[in-house]
């Protein structure tokens, strides 16, 4: 990660025949929210109100050719009705672009050590699994990408990512370690003024290595999942102001899943010894290793249609993806809606909708993972002043489990103020 970091900066610093600019502005953030449901599970219900404070420092360098921005945050949170919450996160951000003549490439880069309660509140159970407790994890991103243009038409794009999670130890959780990366290459093509199109071919791999749940502290198990994508999409701008996307594609994946269960765990049985039936003690039965490989196929799609106004946006977006966890390979439908609204140039308004399908290929303990996820969020924004922003957003959140006929629900309530000193570039 270092090594990482210290490329982009360098690249910029030695640029010392240009002349660049650069800022350093704080920022202090801190926000009060309530949520009905701070788990997100059907019963018991534990509310509770959290107060976040979050000093952060954003820094900018950049010519005419390139640019860095990075940002470092603490949180500091604090649970009015659970004190032993109380805990405080580091995230570091940074993003740098670069572009020469046709060329053009940059690296986003991130680390974070974060509660769960925070990375993994909307969606519990979609990558992971979901927990209990409040558990800290180590998240590593790392994404170079490169890109050439062919002409004036065309441009050829290759984007590698890889992400790691490292989970605190005996978490009682479902959550596992993981890590996973993917490669890309794209090429696009400006078919008309108004057409766009583009091919793009993918292949990931995602790893869990042998580890034991907590929840099932006999049960060692590793997966991995490759999957390969192929997909064309088409984007088209209407008069008015309308523009249109629609993709779509093939997913295939190959899984191997190994466990491991000890024999301590193989429940006894009765078996013909000498023509009499004896029992076996489970102490005598060995261990028992399990490797299942499974092959599949999966369509994958993506349409979108947005219009702008004169003071306001709105897009709908309808897609279907498969992503690997630690259950297999999860499919998932969504369909969103974000219209937004400019009052003035001091007040906005939004509303953030989505409805999503989440489909597991196995289930955990006879426990079925597939559920519906709804959550809708309106929010109004006030620039208060050139430094100061002041936000309040409501959000309500159900989560329906296919086996369960209880429902999940979160009421919440968030005000958030932010101050960022106004800083002068200075330039070398």
């Amino acid at each position: 990660m270092k090594n990482a970091l210290l490329l982009p900066m360098l690249l910029c610093a030695c640029s010392t025949s240009m002349a660049f600019d650069y800022s350093l502005q704080p920022v202090i953030s801190s926000s009060e929210r309530y949520t009905s449901n701070l788990y997100m599970t059907s019963l018991p219900h534990q509310d509770n109100w959290i107060t976040k404070v979050s000093p952060g420092v954003n820094f900018n360098l950049r010519n005419e050719d390139a640019q860095l921005s990075t940002n470092f945050t603490w949180n500091q949170l604090f649970y009015t009705n659970q004190s032993a919450l109380d805990i405080n996160e580091q995230l570091f951000n940074l993003d740098y672009s670069h572009r020469k003549d046709r060329w053009q490439w940059g690296l986003d880069g991130s680390f974070n050590n974060q509660s769960s309660l925070s990375s993994e509140a909307s969606n519990q159970g979609t990558i992971q699994g979901y927990t209990l407790k409040q558990v800290m994890a180590k998240q590593l991103n790392i994404a170079p990408s490169l890109t050439y243009a062919l002409s004036e038409l065309s441009s050829a794009t290759i984007n590698y990512s890889y992400a790691q999670a490292a989970y605190e130890k005996n978490n009682n959780s479902y959550l596992s370690d993981y890590d996973y990366q993917q490669i890309s290459g794209t090429y696009n093509y400006l078919y008309t003024i108004k057409d766009k199109l583009n091919l793009t071919l993918s292949g990931s791999q995602y790893h869990k290595p042998m580890s034991t749940h907590s929840n099932f502290q006999s049960l060692n198990y590793s997966l991995a999942t490759n999957n390969d994508q192929a997909s064309v999409g088409w984007q088209h701008s209407f008069p008015q102001q309308w523009v249109s996307y629609l993709s779509v594609g093939m997913n295939y994946s190959q899984s191997e899943l190994n466990e491991i269960i000890p024999a301590h765990i193989i429940p006894g049985h009765f078996a013909i010894i000498n023509n009499a039936w004896k029992y076996i003690s489970p102490k005598v039965v060995a261990q028992s290793d399990f490797n299942k490989n499974t092959t599949g196929t999966g369509q994958i799609y993506q349409a979108s249609l947005q219009k702008s106004f004169e003071q306001a946006a709105i897009s709908l977006v309808g897609s279907q993806n498969q992503t690997p966890t630690t259950q297999g390979l999860q499919t998932q439908t969504q369909l969103s809606i974000n219209p937004s609204y400019t009052i003035n140039e001091r007040w906005n308004t939004g509303l953030s909708a989505s409805y999503a399908i989440y489909k597991m290929p196995t289930h955990i303990g006879g426990y079925s993972l597939d559920r519906d996820y709804t959550s809708i969020s309106p929010n109004v924004n006030w620039r208060w002043t050139p430094e100061v922003n002041v936000g309040l957003s409501y959000t309500y959140r159900e989560q329906i489990y296919k086996n369960n006929t209880n429902s999940a629900q979160d009421n919440g309530l968030l005000l958030q103020l932010t101050y960022q000193p106004q800083t002068n570039n200075q330039v070398k």
